[in-house]
């Protein structure tokens, strides 16, 4: 089998972490495996693995890239791969036009997930027009139901996953790390972190979390709020985030890291990891399970992905969606005593990757019989 995977760049994220992690998997299955993305920091675990690379800049949005449309062709019609998994909507664009030309006899199946709300359109309609489609939670798969004329059968839930190996429970940074990232950031030392992971975006909830901080500080002086994801400082968005902290009284209570590709020591090293995206709701949560992995207590909106998988772990973390009270009341009750998280496997990624591949084989086995692809 050669399955190629699709999607915009090779940074950090959700979706670009599954694509990775499939290529791995599917690689110690004995798959062929390519994949199609703009180069980024995963691209060296992506090449470590034995993938091959197409790293082209098919995230680039311009009228320029329309012109990847007859290269990805004529790979595809060199290399005729048996599968295209599309993460991304403009790469799902040009591999969608790229194969619908090719002779029906040696088109690659074609399989995508919806892994977020996206935007009701064409554009994201190839999203959901895969010969199966697979939805990241249930509620992503209700999302597609009701907005895309799509066979219901053809949509399968397929959640994310998390590793053991990678979030091990109970798991501590060592001294070494501890110790450097108080040089980096000395006004850590002594705290009590509050962890919101996630690129500086607006649903992420990060205004949210600054006022829960500013609501908190009198009566929790030694908290303190860290910020873990991708953001550019001086950007229109960090200076308001800045601004918001100010007007709170709690700029020097909040540290930006940046992007980081030590999400588990942040976790881990915290008192409480939220997820606090609103507008729209976290399609998965892929950390807030990682979080509840290494047993750490999880404050978050009980919406969307996130809500599935409180449920099944950890149920005390789930706060009314959007209901600032709420969220302090529940905060404040967690720094005095947290309802401890239990050891669980559910969710696991070894059965995230099987589930992945039962699909592919499945709609393979169909095209098999058929010869006709959707």
């Amino acid at each position: 089998m050669h399955v190629v995977q699709a999607l915009a760049a090779l940074s950090i994220g959700g979706s670009e972490f599954v694509a990775t992690e499939l290529t791995e998997y599917l690689v110690r299955q004995g798959v062929r495996v390519t994949v199609l993305a703009a180069p980024g920091p995963l691209s060296k675990r992506v090449e470590a693995a034995g993938a091959q690379t197409l790293p082209w800049p098919v995230n680039r949005k311009r009228l320029g890239t329309l012109r990847y449309i007859g290269r990805i062709r004529r790979w595809l019609a060199e290399e005729q791969p048996d599968l295209v998994h599309v993460h991304s909507r403009l790469p799902a664009l040009l591999a969608w036009r790229a194969l619908r030309k090719l002779p029906e006899a040696t088109r690659p199946a074609w399989v995508t997930s919806m892994h977020g709300h996206y935007s009701v359109s064409r554009y994201s309609g190839h999203m959901a027009a895969g010969d199966a489609v697979i939805a990241v939670s249930e509620a992503i798969r209700r999302y597609t139901l009701h907005n895309y004329p799509v066979d219901p059968e053809r949509v399968t839930v397929v959640h994310g996953g998390a590793s053991r190996e990678d979030f091990p429970f109970g798991y501590r940074p060592p001294e070494s790390w501890v110790r450097d990232t108080h040089e980096r950031f000395p006004e850590l030392a002594g705290k009590r972190w509050l962890c919101l992971p996630g690129r500086l975006s607006r649903y992420k909830g990060h205004g949210e979390f600054i006022n829960l901080l500013a609501g908190l500080r009198d009566d929790y002086p030694d908290i303190h709020g860290v910020i873990v994801g991708a953001g550019r400082e001086g950007s229109r968005y960090h200076d308001e985030l800045v601004g918001l902290a100010i007007a709170g009284g709690v700029r020097e209570r909040i540290t930006f890291t940046g992007v980081r590709q030590d999400i588990r020591e942040w976790m881990a090293a915290s008192e409480l990891v939220f997820n606090l995206c609103s507008d729209p709701p976290e399609a998965f949560g892929r950390t807030v399970l990682e979080a509840l992995y290494l047993g750490r207590p999880v404050v978050a909106w009980n919406h969307g992905g996130v809500a599935e998988i409180l449920a099944d772990m950890y149920p005390f973390g789930a706060v009314p969606p959007d209901n600032p009270a709420a969220l302090r009341a529940q905060t404040a009750t967690f720094l005095r005593s947290a309802p401890p998280v239990e050891e669980r496997n559910a969710y696991s990624l070894e059965a995230s990757m099987q589930r992945t591949l039962e699909v592919y084989r499945s709609v393979l086995a169909a095209r098999a019989g058929t010869e006709n692809p959707s």
